[in-house]
């Protein structure tokens, strides 16, 4: 058995892992916001991936999956609902779930509920004193997606500074505050549904990784001189980024933005994906027409395929994009070329 990627010590026996706190991303998730296991709807656009696909669970009702899929799940399909989205199996030990879960309790238990649910309308921070706590529940995050999502990449030097600060109970206080970190909080009101037009996953801009954590956007540094300024979709202002992140401080500071704030930021980068996986497809559909055909596409062919895949009225946004219907459109263009 492989040994524990944070510990280094313990056989890694624990399965079903989320290298993401699932209380915190489940409504993000779920089919209308419900804060049920097993009930994910999601559409898998994680940065390292080059295709939308729409993903389920075990519970997920058979109308949501139809919608989402646009057919029945096949058998394939099913054996992949039983795998759950940001965890993993034989990655971590027993012992350092039991830490994983400690922290994830507590910030639940103690911050969480100051948070979700408030109206922060006209505000643009809150700050709380358990910054001890706060901090290591978000630098948990950032060790476990850097050792578990080969698109999130952290320095080793900083990785290991973050296994002992997650690990060790007595861990320098200094230590621990000297880390840069930056955290966002999406005021996201209206109910449990509204929580499913949040994203989850990471995010990478001009070389900045942030975490997009549901209702928290995370940003890390090694080094108060690596912070640098990346718009990062309306996230981040230039003359508050420094303000924002947080380093030997006596509050943990974070920067809010009211559930309007949130939809433009969610907008913004909904659309930026959409840009992104359009210009894949397009760049796919010629390799394969020159792999095909031996010459590029006319412009006119180009068009028709883009124009195929915009206006699809029957789709949402991400159903239209998805990469079953990119091949069902290449391959219908190329029979009736």
């Amino acid at each position: 058995m492989e040994i524990c990627k944070c510990c280094g010590k313990n056989p890694a026996d624990k399965k079903n892992t989320h290298y993401l706190t699932d209380g915190i991303i489940r409504s993000a998730l779920n089919e209308g916001g419900l804060n049920i296991r097993g009930k994910g709807a999601m559409y898998d656009i994680s940065s390292h991936k080059n295709s939308v696909e729409f993903k389920f669970q075990q519970k997920t009702s058979q109308e949501a999956i139809i919608e989402g899929l646009g057919h029945a799940p096949g058998e394939k399909e099913i054996e992949e609902a039983k795998k759950n989205d940001f965890s993993v199996d034989n990655v971590f030990c027993s012992s350092c779930e039991k830490i994983f879960t400690e922290i994830e309790t507590e910030f639940i238990d103690k911050i969480l509920p100051k948070l979700r649910g408030k109206d922060f309308t006209g505000e643009r921070e809150v700050s709380f004193t358990e910054y001890l706590l706060i901090r290591k529940f978000f630098l948990l995050q950032v060790l476990r997606t850097s050792i578990c999502d080969q698109g999130y990449k952290i320095s080793a030097v900083l990785q290991d500074k973050l296994r002992e600060i997650v690990l060790n109970k007595n861990a320098d206080i200094a230590m621990i505050k000297s880390v840069p970190l930056n955290v966002t909080y999406l005021s996201t009101l209206g109910g449990n549904f509204e929580y499913t037009y949040n994203d989850v996953g990471i995010g990478s801009e001009q070389g900045n990784h942030v975490i997009i954590f549901n209702d928290f956007i995370i940003q890390v540094f090694e080094k108060i001189s690596e912070v640098k300024y990346v718009d990062f979709f309306g996230v981040n202002e230039k003359q508050t980024l420094m303000y924002f992140t947080n380093q030997n401080e006596e509050n943990f500071k974070f920067k809010v933005f009211d559930n309007d704030g949130r939809k433009k930021i969610m907008a913004t980068f909904g659309a930026f994906k959409v840009r992104n996986q359009l210009a894949f497809y397009v760049q796919d559909l010629q390799n394969e027409f020159l792999k095909r055909k031996g010459f590029l596409p006319p412009r006119h062919v180009i068009n028709i395929f883009v124009h195929q895949i915009i206006n699809a009225n029957s789709f949402d946004d991400l159903q239209r994009y998805s990469s079953a219907r990119y091949e069902k459109i290449k391959e219908f263009l190329f029979q009736i070329l």
